[in-house]
């Protein structure tokens, strides 16, 4: 729509302005539009970088996530390995508490023992320190018909003692074993707490392999989602922009078409316009028979025209110079190198110095709003000429043939310029030269 409007604006300078003027308003419509579309191009070359370093991003996350997938069966194994291990351990832990369980039970059952035979035992040294006496042991001797029945009564009471004996020797053993026990049951229980720790390890083992393993598989998904909404919005972003552009490449055209019908009807214009001037000084002629007129009138027009130089170029600006070719410090950067051209300071038009095909007319960082001029070959060199530094309101566009002396600009101070002034450049054949090669200045 803003495109639209500026052809309408355009069309409406050329109905309400001389003619010239009307090619001027044109020329700085089709500039606009020239430059919006390569600053869309430009904007869509920018994204276009911006999808394909997503797309790498893209490709380098499925790549992570591939090498993911083949590691997960590996991680999967070893987890599994340590659920085996986790299972093994417990079951021994199992074992170790039934083995405390039982040394506890067998502990218990031989205290209860120990315990009764401590009180037998007990009971008949009471019952011998308060009845037994030499008297009793002389009283059985005495007592025996034979020597077979005191060799009896001997014997039973060797056994009585030798019962006592073995009662008192096992339950030495007994509380041998409780202590055994009792040192084993500790030492199983030390082991046991030793396997309950390994136990907590491997299941933490467990879970913290399997959080690294869920948290890089949401990580790599998480960027490979956020990447592709990026890419996305991006590639929407570009189509809009080349729609855009699109757009003004329909108007661009159909400008440079209005403008080129324009051109043409102008110059039949001037041709009808000079044909009809041609006819009416030959009809005077010929009325009159004065061929001085004719001679008057053909050299008239020179009159008004510019000095020439010696190369054919006239002056494109009003103005002195300022700054001439050669190697100076750069007023802006302040580097020592090449002034690649001649600067005029001053003010006003700028106009073509000789003829020739308009090759350029934009905008640029350096030379700001210029305009270069292909004169074609003179002394079997291509020459061209540079205007630099304009104010926006170019007066010419690409493809557009100009005559010698018709306006180009206004001197201005765009780009890298340190005040208002021209800034003019000859090439030939490619290559900067020195201007007064072809004016004389």
């Amino acid at each position: 729509m803003k495109h639209k409007k500026y052809i309408a604006l355009a069309s409406s300078i050329i109905l309400l302005s001389p003619f010239a003027g009307g090619f001027q308003a044109q020329a700085d419509t089709l500039d606009e539009l020239n430059s919006e579309k390569l600053h869309l191009e430009e904007k869509s070359q920018e994204i276009q970088n911006k999808i394909n370093q997503k797309e790498d991003s893209l490709n380098s996350l499925e790549n992570e996530k591939r090498n993911l997938e083949n590691n997960v069966q590996e991680l999967q194994n070893n987890i599994d390995e340590l659920l085996l291990d986790l299972e093994a351990q417990e079951e021994a832990l199992d074992e170790i508490e039934e083995r405390i369980d039982a040394l506890q039970d067998r502990i218990e059952a031989l205290e209860i023992i120990i315990e009764q035979r401590t009180e037998k035992l007990n009971n008949q040294a009471r019952v011998i320190q308060t009845q037994a006496s030499l008297t009793d042991v002389v009283s059985i001797v005495a007592s025996a018909e034979s020597l077979t029945d005191l060799v009896g009564k001997v014997t039973t009471v060797n056994h009585l003692l030798v019962a006592n004996k073995e009662i008192v020797t096992q339950q030495e053993n007994d509380k041998k074993e409780v202590e055994d026990s009792k040192q084993l049951v500790e030492e199983e229980k030390v082991a046991a707490e030793e396997l309950k720790q390994q136990i907590i390890v491997s299941k933490n083992n467990i879970v913290a392999q399997q959080n690294e393993l869920n948290h890089q598989i949401a990580l790599v998904l998480e960027n490979t989602q956020l990447t592709k909404a990026e890419k996305k919005d991006l590639e929407a972003t570009q189509s809009d922009v080349l729609a855009q552009a699109q757009i003004i490449g329909e108007d661009i055209a159909t400008e440079e078409q209005r403008i080129e019908s324009e051109r043409l009807e102008k110059e039949r214009i001037a041709q009808e316009k000079a044909a009809a001037e041609q006819a009416e000084i030959a009809a005077r002629e010929q009325a009159s028979g004065n061929l001085v007129a004719s001679v008057d009138s053909a050299s008239a027009p020179t009159s008004s025209t510019p000095e020439v130089s010696v190369g054919g170029f006239i002056n494109p600006a009003s103005g002195y110079i300022s700054s001439p070719f050669g190697m100076r410090l750069h007023p802006i950067d302040g580097t020592y190198r090449l002034h690649g051209g001649i600067d005029f300071a001053g003010s006003g038009a700028i106009v073509a110095a000789k003829e020739g095909t308009v090759e350029v007319a934009t905008f640029s960082p350096s030379w700001g709003y210029h305009v270069v001029i292909n004169h074609g070959t003179i002394n079997g060199n291509n020459v061209k000429t540079l205007y630099a530094h304009m104010t926006p309101s170019l007066s010419v566009a690409p493809g557009q043939s100009v005559s010698q002396g018709q306006q180009l600009g206004i001197m201005g101070t765009t780009g890298e310029s340190t005040g208002v002034h021209l800034h003019l450049e000859v090439y030939e054949n490619g290559v900067r030269i020195d201007p007064l090669n072809y004016f004389s200045l």
